[in-house]
């Protein structure tokens, strides 16, 4: 019984060493696969960054930088994806142009600065951000310039949206419900004009057209033929002083073809011609009108 117990003991010593040296040897493949890991990731990330914003190139750093560009393919890091978000009007094959990073690619080289300056340049992007996400995927998120009105100039209408900004490549059917400005400096005040206007919806909905008079002051055009006179200051209380009146004495269905606001203390209308010719000569009695 005694050598039966001192062969179990034996058996028992051998498991507990093999079982010991394996983990000890787990362990250290694990610490061995922890430091290469995280010393390619200083190498692949890191590196790079801080060649970039040195400036140094010596031939020994820049031999460092390609091969950390080098590895950085072979381990994926490569452009595969690219994800866009808030395009509608802009053009897809102009965007990717501007974006300007072919799929395979490393992803480290990819000069997102770069890429937003040249994405903002294109006609109906306002702003942008570009974004790696490693290992393999660009996000640009855009948001578009919002069409604001129609400038007529010599040559034709021209979109434009709230910054004066002239939009491109679109079709101009597509815009025939916006206001058309008239007026060399029309498109650079139009915003404040247009944003007073839509301070009152029943009012902005029969409004067509603007025209920039003197580079000082708008006369706006309804969709009724009228037109109203605003004057150079406080714009939004002539606005607010024509609703008051048409609520009061329904002025924009009257035969009326301009209402002048420009005075604050008081309001001058002026007949359409065939109203004012009936009121010269009003018709005789016994006779039809």
């Amino acid at each position: 019984m005694r050598a039966l117990g001192t062969l179990q003991e034996q058996a028992r010593e051998r498991r507990e060493k093999h079982e010991k040296q394996h983990s000890v040897g787990a362990n250290l493949k694990k610490i061995v696969r922890v430091f290469w890991w995280s010393s390619l990731t200083a190498l692949l990330i890191a590196g790079p960054f801080a060649l970039w914003y040195t400036g140094k190139t010596g031939k020994w750093l820049a031999a460092a930088e390609v091969e950390a560009i080098r590895l950085s393919a072979e381990v994926g890091m490569t452009v595969k994806n690219i994800e866009v978000t808030g395009r509608e009007k802009t053009d897809p094959a102009a965007l990717l142009a501007a974006i300007g990073q072919k799929p395979g690619t490393p992803i480290i080289t990819f000069d997102v600065d770069a890429a937003r300056e040249r994405i903002e340049q294109l006609s109906w992007v306002r702003d942008a951000i570009v974004e790696r996400q490693l290992p393999n995927t660009l996000v640009v998120s855009i948001a578009e310039r919002q069409p604001l009105a129609l400038w007529q100039t010599e040559t034709g209408h021209v979109l434009i949206d709230a910054d004066g900004t002239q939009l491109q490549d679109y079709e101009l059917g597509d815009y025939l419900n916006l206001p058309v400005l008239v007026g060399t400096d029309a498109r650079e005040h139009a915003s404040e004009m247009l944003t007073t206007l839509k301070t009152i919806p029943r009012l902005f909905d029969m409004v067509t057209g603007a025209q920039r008079i003197g580079n000082r002051r708008w006369n706006i055009q309804l969709a009724n033929g009228m037109f109203i006179r605003l004057p150079e200051e406080n714009m939004a209380k002539a606005w607010a002083r024509l609703d008051q009146l048409d609520q009061a004495h329904n002025i924009l269905s009257r035969d009326v073809l301009i209402v002048d606001l420009r005075l604050p203390d008081r309001t001058f209308v002026r007949l359409t011609p065939g109203a004012a010719e009936l009121r010269r000569n009003p018709p005789k009695k016994g006779n039809a009108a």
